[in-house]
């Protein structure tokens, strides 16, 4: 009977590890399309307005975490002079 509950028990962790692990790979890769499609929104941004909004690692990283609001964000803050 123990050998039933240690091997429940060693199931009930292996698949609660194994969900985690997807969890966290989900959010891993809405991350990098976010910053792909922050990159591209950048991109056209700066082409289509001549913006000259510079394009580095805290501008895509700003506009991963936020989306849209980042991108705005990240616009903003260079059309008030306080970055980028």
């Amino acid at each position: 009977m123990i050998f039933f509950w240690k091997g429940l028990l060693a199931l009930v962790v292996v698949v609660l590890i194994i969900l985690l692990i997807i969890k966290l790979v989900k959010r891993v890769f809405i991350l990098i399309i976010n910053s792909v499609v922050g990159i591209f929104a950048l991109i056209g941004f700066n082409s289509l307005l001549n913006a000259n909004i510079s394009i580095n690692f805290w501008s895509v990283i700003i506009t991963a975490i936020g989306g849209l609001i980042g991108f705005l964000i990240v616009v903003g803050m260079h059309y008030l002079g306080w970055a980028f």
